[in-house]
């Protein structure tokens, strides 16, 4: 029962890092595609919490990086430094 439950969370999550993929290749605007990015790693980070729980370390890492670059994304908005569609 558990490997039937495993196989469909490991299903679902690539269904979703599909689905974000499709949105960053064609996001109207480039806040589209940084939201897809983000959300696509917070996909893998779940798939390596799920797939081994060996890779601990590697999914905080991996969340850490993409929480900073998130909010520097957000910090050159605010400056204006990104062009406004």
């Amino acid at each position: 029962m558990t490997d039937a439950i495993h196989s469909l969370s490991i299903a679902v999550l690539a269904l979703s890092a599909l689905l974000v993929l499709v949105r960053t290749w064609r996001g109207p605007t480039i806040f589209d595609r940084v939201l897809a990015i983000d959300t696509l790693t917070l996909v893998v980070v779940a798939t390596l919490l799920v797939h081994h729980e060996l890779h601990i370390d590697a999914a905080f890492g991996l969340a850490l990086f993409a929480f900073v670059t998130t909010a520097l994304f957000g910090y050159f908005l605010g400056k204006g430094e990104f062009p406004h569609e």
